[in-house]
This record gives structure tokens, C-alpha cells and sequence, in this order.
């Protein structure tokens, strides 16, 4: 069952605009049980990596431990990930290295959001912490683009509640309350999308990195 909400909504829009960087040879780390976002991209090869074995999954391995060698790939992609990574450092030196000079990764991660994947969600990233794990492991940031802000923040705090409050995508009135969490969900980032003032910038669902390796 799909159920609408914003950071899910903004993820896919936000990973469309970074779509250009994704090109050549392809590493998707954390791909899930399907490549979610593939079809957005334009591509030699696409290998799917993730820690759990499926049909859809190329080859089994951990982000801070990328089975493959140096300079093995021109771009990366990794998505709602480095959260759940003990060492997170660790994890963006593995993408430095399986890069080859001028690749790049597209990485996204929160801000803003519930607990998750328990006991495996270790942590939240500002703007700031995640621009330092990039430039620390010796990427070039080519740009930090913010998704949501307060309005959508707490649409996707309110939406998500219900949805676990409620087990909706277990229950059949998930269906019934879908409309209603699409209007309110694209109300917010509607308003989101108005409001450019400093105070509402303060407040974020998460991030999408863009980072070169020069080096």
C-alpha cells in the first residue's frame, strides 16, 4: 500500500535533480530489495549493493566494507543509508576509494525523522556535519541541497505518528486516510515552497550531497 508522505515525496524529486551526476558505472550502496530510483538515471552498468541477499540484489555487502576494488566505479549513489552506519566516516572513505578520479556520489540522509530499522538507527546529520564528512575524507562538495523545511517537517512528523499509531499500512483505512495525508503533505510544501525566510531554513526533513573525488 502507498501512503503519501513528504520526505518519501521530496526524497524521489530531490534524487531527480541530482540525477545528471549519476552517469558511466554505477554503485547503488544500500539499494534496498529494488533499485528504487534507477529509472532516474542514465548509465553503463548499475550494480546494486545491500547487506540483506535478494533477486534484485547484485552483490551482498556492508557501505563501510564495499566489496570491490579502488577506482571501480564513476559514480555512486546512496540513499537514507549512512544513518544506520556505525562509523559513517568509515562508510564515505569506502565511497572515496571504490570511486574513480572526477566520480561522483549522490548521498542523501535525515534531519528530521522518526526512529527506524531499530536498533540499527544510530544517527541525524545537519547541514554542517554532513558537509564535514565529505570534505574530511577528501571529497570536493559540489553542493548540499536541503530537503523540506518547518511546513513539511511537521507534516512528515504528523503523517508518520498516525501511520505508526495507527499500523496503516496494515489496516485497511490506510486507504481512506491516503487522500487526506496527500492534501495536508503537499499543503505544507507548498508552504515550504513560499516561506524563504531564514527561520523557516532552520528547520529540515534531510540533505542530498553532491561530492567529487579530484584526488
Amino acid at each position: 500500500m502507498y501512503l503519501f508522505q513528504p520526505e518519501r515525496y521530496l526524497l524521489q524529486k530531490q534524487i531527480q535533480k541530482a540525477s545528471p551526476h549519476i552517469r558511466g558505472r554505477v554503485l547503488d550502496v544500500g539499494s534496498g530489495t529494488f533499485a528504487r530510483y534507477k529509472r532516474l538515471f542514465r548509465f553503463s552498468e548499475y550494480v546494486t549493493m545491500d547487506i540483506q541477499e535478494s533477486e534484485c540484489v547484485d552483490v551482498v555487502g556492508s557501505a563501510d566494507q564495499i566489496p570491490f576494488p579502488d577506482n571501480s566505479f564513476d559514480s555512486l549513489i546512496s540513499t537514507q543509508v549512512l544513518g544506520d552506519i556505525m562509523d559513517p566516516q568509515k562508510a564515505v572513505s569506502e565511497f572515496h576509494r571504490v570511486l574513480k578520479k572526477g566520480g561522483t556520489a549522490v548521498i542523501t540522509e535525515s534531519f528530521i525523522n522518526e526512529m527506524h530499522d531499530e536498533p540499527y538507527d544510530y544517527w541525524r546529520f545537519t547541514r554542517y556535519g554532513f558537509e564535514l564528512l565529505f570534505k574530511e575524507t577528501g571529497f570536493t562538495v559540489i553542493d548540499i541541497d536541503q530537503r523540506g523545511g518547518y511546513f513539511s517537517s511537521r507534516a512528515q512528523e504528523a503523517i508518520r505518528y498516525l501511520i505508526d499509531r495507527l499500523a496503516l499500512y496494515r489496516r485497511p483505512w490506510g486507504r481512506i486516510m491516503n487522500p487526506l495525508f496527500t492534501a495536508y503533505g503537499r499543503w505544507m510544501i507548498f508552504l515550504d515552497s513560499i516561506d524563504t525566510s531564514s527561520a523557516n531554513r532552520k528547520h529540515a526533513l534531510g540533505w542530498c550531497v553532491i561530492a567529487r573525488k579530484d584526488r
